[in-house]
């Protein structure tokens, strides 16, 4: 539901329960603690786990690559190494290189954390903007908590907010918590209760919005390889990072288990079958995401009118006979079939 600073409704959009993802709302989503739990249980007996230490250099050969750990770990050799460290990987640093070109900036920030439930909260989501490329959203989630979420959309890169932003993402938590205060304390509706609730919350996690685009996914000795948001963040504007992230991880053991022993081969027939959807998922619509962030009162005005008329429209016949016809347009990343392994089959 989208909604003015008088919380006001502009548009409502209901969850999708026919199955077939034909509104706004129609995604089964699992908490990020709740999936990194989900995937640790499973493979924990199957898999050595290091927490608290990160690759701080590597050496790679034609056979191996020997990781260096930054916090006491042993030096250990690896067959191969998959960078899986997210948008600033560094991993994918060490063996790709820092260059500029790898990553598509959206002038972007958005911060996550969660709130105590309020009077006005429902099982409704809601969004509403304010100007300087502001959003401010809350859902409720399902341990009885209401997810916050703040974005920044800059027109383009002279903003001074982006420096900010970056530089508090790496100064760390209460930096941010800082400058979110400073930047989002004149925007109205909610906010008196979203800020206390930030400053209190014990789960605030920023990221910058971009995305990752490299010129190949394996390094030179096809020992290094990279999966998700480290080798081809999609952005959450796409809306499909976790779904493109876990699509790769399976894709990459299942060519492994194809070719076991020759793990280069492997890593050119995984990035030969999935770069084409991965990049077909990475063409934005045009103006995104700025079209969609308005700068000004008059921009967010604009929006919220178009907001009003397709809530109108959700509520009508029409609206499930154009769904209908949308079923028949080309739609970016639609058209992929998985692979079936036999590996996987027992």
């Amino acid at each position: 539901m989208a909604v003015d600073g008088n919380n006001r409704c502009l548009g409502r959009f209901g969850v999708d329960e026919s199955g077939k993802g034909d509104s706004f709302t129609c995604d089964i989503e699992i908490l990020r603690g709740e999936l990194a739990g989900i995937l640790v249980d499973v493979t924990k007996d199957d898999v050595s786990y290091i927490f608290g230490d990160m690759v701080e250099s590597m050496q790679e050969t034609d056979k191996e690559v020997i990781a260096n750990f930054a916090n006491g770990t042993s030096s250990t050799a690896f067959d191969l190494v998959v960078a899986a460290d997210g948008l600033g990987s560094k991993i994918r640093r060490l063996a790709f290189g820092n260059s500029k070109s790898h990553i598509r900036d959206l002038d972007s920030y958005i911060s996550y954390f969660s709130i105590p439930p309020g009077d006005t909260d429902s099982m409704w989501a809601r969004v509403h903007w304010v100007k300087g490329g502001r959003t401010i959203s809350l859902r409720p989630d399902n341990v009885g908590r209401t997810r916050a979420f703040m974005g920044v959309t800059a027109w383009d890169k002279s903003d001074e907010r982006l420096a900010r932003l970056a530089k508090a993402l790496k100064q760390g938590i209460p930096a941010q918590k800082a400058l979110l205060q400073e930047l989002f304390q004149d925007a109205g509706w909610e906010i008196p209760r979203i800020l206390q609730g930030m400053h209190e919350s014990d789960d605030l996690y920023m990221q910058h919005i971009a995305q990752v685009r490299l010129d190949r996914w394996s390094s030179s000795s096809g020992r290094v390889t990279v999966v998700g948001d480290a080798g081809y963040a999609v952005s959450p504007f796409a809306g499909m990072g976790t779904s493109v992230a876990f699509i790769g991880a399976y894709i990459l053991a299942g060519e492994i288990s194809q070719q076991p022993h020759n793990i280069p081969a492997a890593l050119e027939s995984y990035e030969r079958i999935l770069r084409p959807y991965v990049q077909s998922i990475q063409k934005l619509p045009p103006g995104i995401p700025w079209l969609v962030n308005p700068q000004t009162t008059t921009g967010i005005r604009v929006l919220e009118t178009c907001i009003w008329g397709l809530g109108l429209l959700a509520g009508t016949r029409l609206a499930a006979v154009l769904s209908k016809l949308v079923e028949y347009l080309p739609r970016p990343g639609n058209r992929f079939k998985l692979p079936e392994y036999e590996a996987f089959k027992s």
